[in-house]
């Protein structure tokens, strides 16, 4: 069942819809100050997302990690839900 839902289209808009709007805070945060580490998570996160999806979420968590708490609650959430349904399917 777990399988389903994380493979679902809803679920992959999702990932996307988080990890463009991250994408988004990188560039904003890159051009207001001009620290290289912004733009060194810009520039991976666009190639992961077009190399791999696995890692553009969790590059856009850890970004959003000391900047916004919402983001950050919502990244937990949906990186962890695969985990979690997984856990859940494998043990009950």
């Amino acid at each position: 069942m777990s399988q389903l839902v994380v493979f679902t289209p809803l679920f992959l808009l999702v990932l996307l819809t988080y990890v463009i709007i991250s994408l988004v805070d990188m560039w904003r945060s890159y051009t207001r100050t001009s620290a290289s580490t912004d733009f060194v998570f810009f520039i991976v996160t666009l190639v992961s997302l077009f190399v791999g999806f696995v890692l553009s979420p969790v590059l856009s968590l850890v970004f959003q990690w000391k900047r916004s708490r919402i983001k950050r609650i919502i990244g937990l959430i949906i990186v962890g839900l695969p985990f979690v349904l997984f856990l859940t399917d494998r043990f009950f």
